[in-house]
C-alpha cells in the first residue's frame, strides 16, 4: 500500500488537488481511496467537533497543542483500524487531513521553536509509533501564504447560502492560520516533505490545473 497526504492550511486548495489526484490516478486504473479527517460520519470525531465547533471556547488555544492533537488522533485510531483490513495490498491511499494536520495546526500553537520541534517529535512518535497509525510515503505541503489563503476562504464563504457555511474556530482565526502556515514550512524542513508553491513570481494564486501538475511531478507519475 502507498500512503499518500496533501498538507496545507485551511484555505489552501487540499480537497480539490485530493479529488484532482484521485480522479487522475483512477484514469490509470490505480485502486486509490480518499480516507478524510476528521471522520465526521463517527461517533470517534464527536470531541474534534466540539471543539473545532467552539464548545470549549472560540480561541484555538482553549486546547493547548498536545490536548487536542490527541482528540484527532483518536479519531484516526478509530477510523484506520475499521479500515485497513478493506484494503488490497496494492490500493493507494490519499489523506486529507493526517497526522500533519496536527504538525501544522497544533504545532503552530507554539511560539518556541525548540518547544515546537520537541512538540512535532513527539506527535511523530505517539501516531506512528504509539498508535501504529501507518506511516505516509510522501507528504506534499501546498505552500500558500496565509493572506491569500484568508482570500480562499472568503470566497468560499460567499459562495454558500444562510447557514450552509460556518468557518471553525482554526478558519475564522487569522493568527492560527499564519501560525500553522509557518509550522507547516518547518516540518517541511525537519521531515522532508515536498513544498509545492501555490503562487507564481508575482503573487498570484496558480490555477488548480497547474498545481495538479506540480503534485504529479513531485510524485512522479
Amino acid at each position: 500500500m502507498k500512503f499518500y497526504a496533501i498538507e496545507g492550511t485551511d484555505g489552501s486548495g487540499k480537497k480539490t488537488q485530493i479529488k484532482k489526484l484521485y480522479d487522475y490516478l483512477k484514469t490509470k486504473g490505480a485502486d486509490v481511496h480518499i480516507v478524510s479527517f476528521p471522520d465526521y460520519d463517527s461517533p470517534s470525531s464527536a470531541p474534534v467537533k466540539m471543539y473545532l465547533s467552539g464548545e470549549f471556547g472560540d480561541d484555538p488555544n482553549v486546547l493547548d497543542a498536545y490536548q487536542a492533537s490527541t482528540l484527532f488522533a483518536t479519531d484516526r485510531i478509530c477510523k484506520m483500524t475499521k479500515l485497513l483490513p478493506s484494503l488490497k495490498p496494492d490500493a493507494i491511499i490519499l489523506f486529507d487531513r493526517y497526522v500533519q494536520s496536527n504538525m501544522l495546526h497544533q504545532a503552530g500553537k507554539i511560539q518556541g521553536h525548540k518547544e515546537r520541534e520537541n512538540f512535532v517529535r513527539w506527535l511523530d512518535d505517539f501516531e506512528f509509533n504509539v498508535l501504529k497509525l501507518p506511516r505516509t510515503d510522501k507528504v506534499i505541503f501546498l505552500d500558500l501564504p496565509t493572506d491569500k489563503a484568508m482570500e480562499l476562504i472568503s470566497k468560499r464563504e460567499q459562495l454558500k447560502i444562510g447557514d450552509e457555511f460556518t468557518k471553525d474556530i482554526h478558519e475564522a482565526n487569522y493568527n492560527h492560520l499564519s501560525n500553522a502556515y509557518n509550522a507547516g514550512l518547518e516540518a517541511c524542513e525537519m521531515f522532508g516533505w515536498s513544498k509545492v508553491q501555490c503562487v507564481n513570481d508575482f503573487g498570484e494564486i496558480l490555477t488548480p490545473d497547474e498545481i495538479h501538475e506540480k503534485i504529479k511531478a513531485v510524485l512522479e507519475i
